[in-house]
């Protein structure tokens, strides 16, 4: 099997959709797979020229407004005409996320998928809406840097030692089962995604977010948005701004 993974996203470095993208391929080892960019136009011809000889298509792209980017939708239009002259027939999957915590206002975003499939003769082989894609993507950084951290310390307490206290084998565990834990969701639903990718079927769409209550992710999603900001060098002041709209 033959299968091309779609990074979507606008962003040409980092982006929640790659992180996604990466988490898939963990999930599919032994399948022959190729991950390609689709960030503009620039890359529409590199992309179409390999949907006639791949066997499955996984797009994963941000949602944007309540679906897909605007050059995704271009690049579809175009895909139509193109899958349909060369009789491709290849079966799209997809991964959806967004930034809001429910996972569900991803949905119009995948039956936007579905109903290019049905107009173009593609198979829909389903998709997962993920909710809290940034926080998700964040965590798959800040813990591994954790555990590194932890690990490190371990091997100096044991090389100074002899032997390692049980008090970083507990921090060690803690960090672990809390990344497991909140990233429940989106390891479910990739390894139900992956088995049908593997298999040659279809799955239901499925729906899951980042395993933190929502009164605590609005607060926590806030402060990591105005933060974020000032890192690029955006004050808080000018994020309230009203926009000004010129015609």
């Amino acid at each position: 099997m033959k299968l091309l993974i779609v990074n979507a996203s606008p962003k040409k470095k980092g982006g929640a959709s790659r992180f996604f993208s990466r988490l898939l391929r963990l999930f599919l080892p032994g399948v022959r797979k190729k991950t390609i960019s689709l960030s503009g136009r620039q890359d529409f011809r590199r992309v179409l020229k390999l949907l006639p000889e791949t066997d499955a298509v996984c797009l994963s792209a941000p949602l944007y407004v309540d679906g897909l980017p605007s050059h995704v939708v271009e690049f579809l239009l175009q895909a139509e005409k193109y899958c349909k002259s060369r009789s491709c027939r290849f079966r799209l999957y997809a991964l959806s996320n967004n930034g809001f915590v429910e996972g569900r206002q991803n949905r119009p975003a995948l039956r936007m998928l579905q109903a290019w499939c049905e107009r173009t003769g593609i198979i829909w082989g389903g998709g997962v809406g993920i909710g809290g894609g940034v926080m998700l993507q964040v965590l798959g950084i800040v813990y591994p840097v954790l555990v590194g951290m932890i690990l490190l310390q371990m091997a100096l307490s044991f090389w100074d030692s002899g032997v390692v206290s049980a008090e970083l084998q507990s921090s060690l565990t803690i960090q672990i089962f809390t990344w497991l834990f909140l990233n429940s969701g989106v390891l479910f639903c990739m390894a139900r995604l992956s088995s049908a990718i593997r298999r040659g079927r279809t799955a239901a769409d499925q729906f899951t977010r980042v395993m933190i209550p929502s009164f605590l992710f609005v607060p926590i999603a806030d402060i990591f948005m105005v933060l974020a900001s000032l890192f690029h060098g955006r004050i808080l002041f000018t994020l309230l701004k009203r926009d000004k709209w010129h015609r």
